[in-house]
């Protein structure tokens, strides 16, 4: 059953929807921004910063060029009008741009902008006196902009927050917390930005601006840099200003590399090839165009890619490391071994990791952890995020490296600082063990949390563990089997196990034996016994048209995975 949980968020995201236009100084489409900013709220805390923050964006984006609506303190009727009138005046191919500071609020995965007049008393209400983030954006997919740029700087604080320090419920005893909902557009080309890692409270700062606001207005104003190379420059002003605070990350799958400003002289575009779209690293420095988890990579689209892009290009060492990482997939691994070596000698830090990995999993060369490790490293040193997170795990492990979990934490809050996944559910597991540490279990709920909400499955499952045991958390079985859920989502065979055991013993889910028998059955699948025996056990009493079902469940669980 879906619960109705309310849930407020601190973030600031920057979506781009590029299906076909470059931002460049001599671009004849028009630029049209919408600005938002709620400050005075009637029924809710009054913030701080938002109006001056909105004052900011203004600026900024009249000096790159737009034509900016500013619209402050709006009740739910004025921001309804404001995003009508904005929309007439979009033309075919404008450079379209909404950008709202003030309270936000997420029920039930969806996220709603808060006007100053909104009284909430129910998650039901607020569809009715709030406006939906996802209606906002398809009011402007409907259009025919060329572009489409989203940016919520959305409440930091939670305006639910009683004086005991613990969120109150509103409603039907719903739950508030921090953390954000995702919003799914079904656009090519997009660049999502937050000012703070999801569920975590973005700060307002000691001066008129925000760390993020401050940092962003900066960085767009910077001649020759792309929009990726914004953001970054933007995440290491914040980290800088808030000491390690807040830490701003993005997610990316734009096809091409866009400059706000073009530096005389220099490239305006670099679009992204099939070999990009193919083979493109999640953690590349240098990519272009969205990333392709090592999973989802399939050689047969990107071998032949990347060949034609270097056959093309022979000097991008880009391209060879991409194609190398393709050999790795396709097990070619000496081929693969050949291209990292040429990209190694250009300086290029992908080809460090590629080499690594295949040392670490003696593909094409003889298994190496030390050298793999010492690979690894280097490119860490030089900002590499998950050579970091490898690094600090091989710390952590004792591969190729003798053991030392205080070096592990040092490069796995590198990694984390630029958020990597793994690594804040590694330091989740140093705090939870107190390595080299005092045991903390918030802190270790913490970093799992701040992994759980950069999708990374491990930090799922260790959270779930956390409030199934009611550790550095409250006991909480539903939530419990809610992380497990979204861990086995992702494949983790450690949820498969932990669904199967709350749905045979009732805990956090009505009792089911034919649940708990379908995640037995795909846990034992990967070798775990415990799972076996669990299986054996509970298939024992199941009827044979449950087993039918049961097994009817398997083959749609294998065919949406793997097609």
């Amino acid at each position: 059953m879906r619960r109705h949980g309310l849930l407020v968020y601190a973030l600031s995201f920057f979506l781009v929807l590029l299906p076909g236009l470059a931002f460049a100084e001599t671009s004849p489409v028009k630029r049209l921004a919408l600005v938002l900013g709620n400050e005075a709220y009637t029924d809710l805390p009054p913030l701080k910063n938002a109006l001056a923050d909105a004052n900011a964006m203004d600026a900024a984006l009249r000096d790159v060029g737009f034509e900016v609506q500013l619209v402050r303190d709006a009740d739910k009727s004025a921001m309804e009008r404001a995003l009508i009138d904005f929309r007439n005046k979009i033309e075919p191919e404008s450079v379209v741009l909404v950008y709202y500071a003030g309270h936000g609020l997420q029920a039930s995965e969806e996220n709603f902008l808060v006007p100053i007049d909104a009284r909430i008393a129910d998650t039901m209400d607020l569809p009715l006196v709030a406006m939906s983030a996802s209606q906002v954006l398809r009011q402007l997919e409907g259009t025919k902009a060329g572009s489409i740029i989203f940016i919520l700087d959305a409440c930091r604080d939670n305006p639910f927050l009683g004086k005991d320090g613990k969120t109150r419920s509103i409603g039907n005893g719903d739950s508030l917390s921090r953390g954000l909902a995702r919003i799914a557009s079904k656009h090519t080309g997009t660049l999502i930005a937050f000012s703070t890692s999801p569920g975590d409270v973005a700060q307002d700062g000691k001066g008129g601006n925000s760390p993020y606001t401050e940092a962003l207005t900066a960085a767009l104003r910077t001649p020759g840099q792309s929009i990726e190379a914004i953001f970054k420059d933007t995440r290491a002003r914040v980290v800088e200003a808030t000491g390690g605070q807040q830490i701003p990350w993005e997610n990316s799958s734009l096809v091409r590399d866009v400059v706000l400003i073009p530096q005389a002289g220099g490239p305006k575009v670099v679009e992204a090839t099939p070999c990009d779209l193919a083979a493109a690293h999640p953690s590349d420095p240098e990519r272009v165009g969205p990333s392709v988890e090592y999973a989802n990579l399939d050689p047969q689209i990107a071998v032949p890619a990347c060949e034609a892009a270097v056959a093309g290009d022979p000097a991008n060492m880009r391209f060879k490391t991409l194609l190398a990482r393709a050999f790795d997939k396709a097990g070619r691994g000496e081929e693969a071994y050949k291209l990292n070596e040429v990209a190694m000698a250009a300086g290029n830090l992908a080809a460090y990791h590629n080499m690594g990995n295949l040392y670490r999993k003696g593909l094409g060369v003889k298994l190496d952890l030390a050298k793999a490790f010492e690979l690894y490293l280097y490119a860490a040193e030089r900002g590499h995020p998950e050579d970091q997170s490898n690094v600090g795990y091989m710390y952590f492990q004792g591969q190729g490296v003798v053991q030392d979990y205080g070096k592990a934490r040092i490069w796995l809050e590198k990694a984390a600082n630029q958020n990597w996944g793994a690594a804040y559910d590694k330091l989740g597991l140093i705090y939870l063990k107190g390595l080299d540490t005092k045991v903390d279990l918030k802190a270790a709920a913490d970093n799992f949390q701040k992994g759980v909400d950069l999708g990374d499955r491990s930090a799922m499952v260790n959270l779930a563990n956390l409030y199934k045991d009611g550790k550095g958390v409250e006991k909480d079985p539903k939530k419990a089997f809610d992380f497990y859920s979204r861990g086995a989502r992702l494949g983790a065979v450690a949820a498969y196990v932990n669904l199967g055991n709350l749905y045979e013993e009732g805990r956090g889910v009505d009792k089911d034996l034919l649940q708990a028998a379908f995640w037995f059955t795909l846990a034992s699948r990967e070798g775990r016994e415990d799972a076996l025996e669990k299986l054996r056990a509970t298939r024992a009493v199941l009827s044979e048209g449950d087993k039918e079902i049961l097994q009817q469940r398997l083959d749609d669980w294998a065919r949406g995975r793997f097609g």
